[in-house]
């Protein structure tokens, strides 16, 4: 099970955070002016990362 969640962050601005493996590879790699505010580790693990989302991406960003 993956912990997914969305939330507005001011104007303009949704933020994103997720523990899918496979969805931060394809925001890494697809969405570039997506802004990484938070990379969460745990044993010298990723398990989660924050990300910054313009909000006229609110629909790409349907996936968290």
């Amino acid at each position: 099970m993956t912990n997914n969640d969305l939330w507005k962050f001011g104007k303009g601005w949704l933020c994103g955070y997720t523990e899918d493996k496979e969805l931060i590879r394809r925001v890494k790699r697809y969405k570039k002016d997506w802004v990484i505010l938070a990379d969460y580790f745990k044993n010298d693990r990723l398990i989660g990362v924050q990300f910054k989302i313009p909000i006229e991406q609110r629909h790409a960003a349907g996936g968290f």
